[in-house]
């Protein structure tokens, strides 16, 4: 699968980011062969140089799990979790990746704004944009601030049909200050998971209490016996959710050991959504 067709021209050239643009694919590991398809001119920036250098090295979801043949160690944060196969379609896959990206990064934002606004004293953070100070009224900034944000959205994709990787605007990749390495990209992915979490937590938080993170860190530092997610009105739920969590592995491992009995490769006759 050629991931481009027609590269502009102007990318064979020099420019600030043809160190990641025109980066050979001879990089790529011999262990854990790098499936991932990529074209001479553009090798998206979201593939590591040394895959299994360092940062995942050996390393997968649980203890004793296979990770499925696609999940390589190409791509940052890879420990082989993928249990409903969803990057099982390599056209499908840089997609995945972009979307995982994008949404840490929107989340990390999200969290250190959150933050910074009950911090300030200008919570709670859900009702923090209706009472700013803002140049234009609310609503009508709203609409030119999407507006503005389409512009940036089609061109993401227009990016991302020509290079599979987004950048911005007509930077691809998007790395002014030179950052781009495989240590600060597992960074970035493992940030924005994180970040991800937080702020799901940080909504749950809000639903069930009515206050902000500070708020309830500060509760429960002062009454932790009584004040904590088992105490709260999602106990249940919590609880359900852990079991689960840690239950998962036991049947995965079952599962892998009956395909095993049948002769069969693991995840080969499996797929969550077969339309990806």
């Amino acid at each position: 699968m050629a991931l481009l067709q027609g590269a502009p021209s102007v990318l064979k050239t020099t420019s600030p980011f043809n160190a990641r643009v025109n980066r050979s694919t001879a990089l790529l590991p011999s262990g854990r062969r790098a499936r991932v398809a990529v074209s001479a001119e553009h090798r998206p920036s979201w593939l590591l140089d040394q895959p299994n250098r360092l940062w995942e090295l050996d390393t997968t979801w649980y203890p004793g799990a296979d990770a499925p043949e696609y999940l390589d160690g190409s791509l940052p944060g890879d420990r082989g979790f993928d249990p409903l196969r969803l990057a099982a379609n390599p056209d499908v896959r840089p997609w995945l990746v972009e979307g995982e990206l994008y949404n840490g990064r929107v989340a990390m934002l999200a969290v250190a704004g959150i933050l910074m606004v009950e911090a300030v004293g200008n919570g709670p953070w859900w009702s923090a944009p209706f009472r700013a100070d803002w140049p234009l009224p609310y609503w009508p900034g709203v609409v030119v601030a999407h507006s503005i944000y389409a512009v940036f959205e089609a061109r993401r994709w227009s990016n991302f049909q020509k290079y599979k990787e987004t950048g911005l605007l007509g930077m691809v990749p998007f790395d002014p200050m030179g950052q781009i390495s495989d240590k600060n990209r597992q960074s970035e992915v493992r940030n924005g998971r994180l970040a991800m979490i937080a702020f799901l937590g940080f909504c749950s938080q809000a639903a069930n209490t009515g206050v902000g993170p500070l708020e309830n860190l500060k509760a429960h530092i002062a009454d932790p016996v009584h004040n904590n997610i088992f105490s709260s009105g999602v106990s249940l739920e919590v609880t359900l959710a852990v079991l689960t969590i840690t239950t998962i592995p036991i049947v995965l491992e079952a599962r892998k050991s009956l395909e095993k009995d049948r002769g069969e490769k693991e995840g080969d006759n499996f797929r969550a959504f077969p339309f990806l």
